[in-house]
């Protein structure tokens, strides 16, 4: 049915969008882009399926537990990869969190092991049926969980003083420290937050799917990587929308074309709103051509 599938897409979207806002983030910290991103997902997921399903916890903990690790992953990897790489060199960030994300991989697989694991089901019994489309008692975990945190990220950087104080840095770094705000932390504060939202994301995917791979990583980072282009870069309104337009067309694309065709059609579309419009559908117009 087709309203069932364009549900699924927009709850596939919804946990995309996470990982978006954990990019945009610290693209209007830095003007930087967080490689290892995607890889703070695996990691944090993977430790949620132990904490489920080899630890026996309740999902509560083992969501509390991702995001935690998600938020500590991150701002390690600011440490090793933006806060003492050279600024004159605007690639060597980007490439050091590349390979901090191959260092997540590999240790991952050292210590855990390569299979995936499993990620058992949340409110197995509960089961709606609204009429154009049902839903079970995971995706309407999902469905709640990733509206919350969308929610609380507004509000947290509309409505409190470190939130304001993220968005003065994103538009101006020099000015705010001027101000007297203290940017090293504004800026550690971002990562952070990054991490946590990869974190709800990777966990909230393995909970769409019940499996977990060390291998989740890299395309998650290039999921991302194609919203935040798509819907333009440091734009949040643009990374939500993107999410969900890529979570339906992939999940259209596997249910009436074919799996091989998901992220061709993705990566066609993404090329033809570069050629249309290189800022993203959401995008600033200053700094297009640098940015790209």
């Amino acid at each position: 049915m087709l309203t069932q599938q364009l549900f699924n897409g927009v709850l596939l979207g919804a946990t995309f969008a996470l990982v978006a806002l954990g990019f945009n983030l610290v693209v209007g910290a830095l003007d930087r882009l967080n490689f290892a991103l995607g890889e703070t997902a695996m990691v944090s997921a993977m430790l949620g399926a132990i904490v489920m399903g080899e630890a026996g916890l309740p999902f509560p903990v083992a969501f509390l537990a991702a995001v935690g690790l998600g938020g500590l992953v991150s701002v390690a990897v600011y440490f090793v990869s933006f806060k003492y790489v050279s600024k004159e060199f605007r690639t060597a960030s980007i490439l050091s969190s590349l390979g901090m994300g191959l260092v997540l991989t590999a240790l991952v697989t050292k210590f855990l092991g390569s299979n995936q694991r499993s990620v058992p089901d949340v409110l197995p019994g509960v089961q709606l049926d609204l009429g154009l489309f049902q839903v079970s008692g995971s995706q309407l975990v999902i469905l709640l969980l990733a509206t919350l945190l969308t929610a609380g990220l507004y509000v947290f950087l509309e409505r409190t003083i470190w939130g304001t104080a993220i968005r003065g840095v994103s538009d101006d770094m020099t000015v705010t420290a001027l101000l007297g705000v203290p940017v090293q932390r504004v800026i550690l504060l971002t990562f952070a937050l990054s991490g946590v939202l990869a974190g709800a994301a990777g966990m909230l995917t393995g909970l769409a799917y019940h499996t977990v791979s060390p291998f989740d990583g890299f395309p998650t980072t290039l999921t991302a990587l194609m919203i935040i282009v798509l819907g333009g870069l440091g734009s949040v309104t643009g990374g939500l929308v993107a999410a969900l337009l890529i979570g339906v067309i992939e999940t259209l694309t596997v249910a009436y074309l074919s799996a091989t065709l998901r992220d061709l059609i993705v990566f066609v579309l993404v090329g033809i709103v570069l050629l249309v419009r290189p800022q993203g559908l959401f995008g600033r117009d200053s700094g297009v051509l640098e940015r790209v």
